[in-house]
């Protein structure tokens, strides 16, 4: 109930009070009269009734223009003084009161705006010094963001939920193809990818979440084993089918805890090519020259065993060119060896120990098939090259499939070294499995309970350079399934990140606060303001009568992450509405129908628009109109906007209920907000995201801090009532 309610039914209770002791004084008087007093009064108010019903309805003019008066210059005064104070000292010191009102409450004012002024004299001398010490620290900080932003690598920094915290401009270049000095959350996308990359967006908006898990998965691992080299690999499809190599690394809290991992990716699509044209011209080179060796050779044991010229001098070059065919065979071997490892080496394949393969494809086996794998000793220390993803969901696809053919519910697992190579057997029971039986596997896709990879077994196994084949034991009626791998040495060490360990004390350049936030979450309501994730945004139509046939014109929005503004991470897209715009809808919003021209229509832009604020709030101003225009569109273009809302128009009205005026233009002068792009559907985005956040402070001074308790004031307001 608001303060003019109040002060009205005050008014009738005390009318209704003093009326109520009238009547009973009347009544106690009236039954003390003697009985012609009675009859001589009776026959005096009849006679001057219509004197009597006058002064009455004169007193009680009187009374209320009384009230009216207290109530216009002292009670609605202090009303707006507390407000406008509390605006003062919140969010805009530059503002003064402006109230005319009895000698009482002016003199109150001017005392107000005095030690208003010489608050923000204050409040000016600390923002100098914190604008100073910020300066310089935003110099540091910028150091540091433009080396990141010039690394030739992608990089993606998330905390333990997915949330992206930090980002190149490389990395956005690579998944969503935005070019160098453009926004990254422009709209629409290169080539249509309609993915977008954003602070406190989710990673797993642009890569699998299967393969985050497993890299994380397997970090996890080696940490519990306390290895040196904790960094996970795996290959990932950029924009463009461009083939990228992915390097998570864990960060650690002073505690050793892990808070996060850091996302380095490598676009390797030319050197694999580049590679490939150089093993393929080596392997044309060699078979060409092994070929004239032979020949040569075959020419000198011809000439060794039929002899026709002088012995001696004929023997001598036997020797020297048999000597050299051999030698030039070496080099040849060699040089084939040489970039054939160094193809191997930059391929998107990582050296592990054959035993860790083992081990994961033991767990994995119970956790995804049920079945018991028990581990023989073996050469567990040889080295394999593997994508661990892949060759982990094809070994785990193998085993369901002897499953099914062997009927045994448990396997044995080894590990051997032979020569070069090095072998992965899988043995059980029974006889072995038939090689047709095992052609058919290759050509099937990989595909394990719920992870489904693009490539066949065949593909696989050649990605890894590997081969498979079935054997019996020849021992216990045993048999077994083998893979072979190239064995590496252990002298081929590669490159081992260090550990990103966050010390105790506060990063010295950057602060990131969602480290320690919760994740999206669906319940959201007892979420404070502060910590919550808002896409703010506006449109323009072709008029202001949704079902009478208006349309969107342009969509325009801006993203509130961690209680900032981010003015790079916004969405901008004019849309065709496929009608004619009124004259004077065009003097407000200035878009001619040329600049629609060639624009997709609404069907095509409102999903990326939903992308855009996936699992963030909506905040507009007067949202109940914009709203309404979106969920008419809803059923054409295939989506539901269910995200909370939040009208700046209705949080205006609970923090100064004592204004009329709740006009963006009003607001942003009370709070201090400039207006850039005024009836734009983007500049009145970026102005409403402002005024929120100035609203934010003013909301939590009432006690409304959760977005919950921000939805149940605004519906009482007046303004709730709104209807299109």
């Amino acid at each position: 109930m608001n303060r003019r309610n109040t002060f009205l039914w005050f008014v009738v209770a005390s009318i209704g009070f003093v009326l109520l002791v009238i009547l009973s004084l009347t009544v106690i008087f009236w039954q003390q009269l003697p009985a012609g007093d009675r009859a001589y009064l009776v026959q005096l108010g009849r006679q001057n009734l219509v004197y009597l019903f006058s002064a009455a309805v004169l007193l009680l003019a009187g009374f209320g223009f009384a009230l009216d008066w207290l109530f216009r210059l002292y009670i609605l005064p202090i009303d707006k003084i507390a407000s406008e104070t509390r605006l003062i000292h919140s969010v805009n010191p530059s503002h003064r009161i402006h109230i005319e009102g009895v000698r009482d409450i002016v003199r109150l004012v001017n005392v107000i705006n005095e030690s208003a002024d010489r608050y923000e004299d204050l409040f000016n001398q600390v923002e100098k010094k914190i604008d100073s010490a910020r300066a310089e620290a935003e110099e540091e900080k910028n150091i540091l963001a433009a080396i990141v932003a010039e690394l030739p690598e992608g990089v993606l920094i998330c905390n333990t939920e997915g949330q992206i915290l930090l980002y190149n401009t490389r990395v956005a270049q690579l998944l969503i193809g935005t070019a160098e000095n453009e926004p990254v959350d422009s709209v629409p996308p290169k080539s249509g990818s309609g993915r977008f990359i954003g602070l406190g967006r989710s990673v797993f908006g642009l890569i699998d979440k299967h393969l985050i898990v497993h890299a994380l998965g397997e970090i996890a691992d080696k940490l519990k084993r306390k290895e040196s080299d904790v960094v996970a690999y795996f290959v990932v499809f950029g924009l463009d089918r461009r083939l990228l190599r992915v390097e998570a690394v864990p960060i650690l809290n002073h505690r050793r805890e892990f808070t996060g991992f850091i996302l380095i990716f490598h676009d390797i699509t030319q050197q694999l090519e580049t590679e490939k044209q150089l093993d393929t011209l080596l392997r044309s080179l060699s078979r060409s020259t092994r070929s004239s060796l032979a020949s040569i050779r075959a020419a000198i044991e011809a000439i060794l065993d039929y002899p026709g010229m002088d012995s001696r001098q004929l023997q001598k070059f036997k020797e020297i060119i048999h000597q050299e065919s051999i030698a030039i065979g070496k080099i040849i071997d060699k040089t084939t060896s040489y970039y054939s490892r160094q193809l191997q080496t930059r391929y998107p394949l990582v050296r592990v120990p054959a035993g860790e393969i083992i081990a994961a494809v033991a767990g994995k086996t119970r956790e995804k098939l049920g079945l018991a794998v028990r581990i023989e000793t073996g050469a567990v220390d040889v080295w394999i090259q593997v994508d661990s993803y892949s060759i982990l969901a094809a070994l785990l696809f193998v085993q369901e499939r002897l499953r099914t053919e062997t009927g045994s519910e448990t396997f044995s697992c080894r590990v051997l070294r032979e020569g070069r190579f090095a072998c992965l057997d899988f043995i059980w029971t029974g006889r072995p499995i038939r090689m047709e039986t095992i052609r058919k596997w290759q050509d099937q896709p990989v595909a394990v309970a719920d992870e489904v990879l693009s490539s066949t077994l065949r593909e696989v196994i050649g990605h890894h350079r590997a081969e498979i084949w079935s054997h019996s034991l020849g021992t216990g009626g045993q048999a077994y399934l083998r893979f072979l791998f190239p064995a590496t040495d252990t002298a081929d060490v590669e490159h081992i990140r260090n550990l990103t360990i966050l010390s105790r004390s506060r990063p010295e350049f950057f602060d990131f606060d969602l480290f320690s936030q919760p994740g999206q979450v669906p319940e959201l309501d007892n979420r404070k303001l502060t910590e919550l994730t808002y896409t703010v945004f506006d449109t323009e139509t072709t008029g202001l009568d949704p079902k009478g046939g208006d349309e969107i014109i342009s969509i325009g929005a801006v993203r509130v992450v961690n209680n900032r503004l981010l003015h790079s991470e916004f969405f901008d897209q004019l849309v065709d509405p496929q009608r004619e715009i009124p004259p004077q809808s065009i003097s407000i919003h200035g878009i001619q129908p040329p600049m629609l021209k060639n624009q997709p229509t609404i069907e095509r832009a409102l999903p990326l628009f939903h992308q855009f604020a996936d699992e963030t709030i909506l905040v507009a101003h007067n949202a109940a109109f914009d709203m309404r225009m979106l969920q008419l569109k809803e059923a054409a273009a295939g989506v539901k906007f269910a995200n909370p809302v939040l009208d700046t128009l209705l949080l205006s009205a609970v923090v100064h209920p004592g204004h009329k005026d709740h006009d963006m233009e009003q607001i942003a002068e009370r709070l201090g907000v400039s207006i850039v792009g005024r009836h734009t559907a983007l500049g009145d985005a970026i102005a409403t995201g402002e005024i929120f956040l100035k609203l934010i402070p003013l909301l939590e001074s009432q006690g409304i801090t959760t977005l919950k308790q921000a939805r149940s004031a605004s519906r009482k307001s007046y303004y709730a009532r709104l209807k299109y």
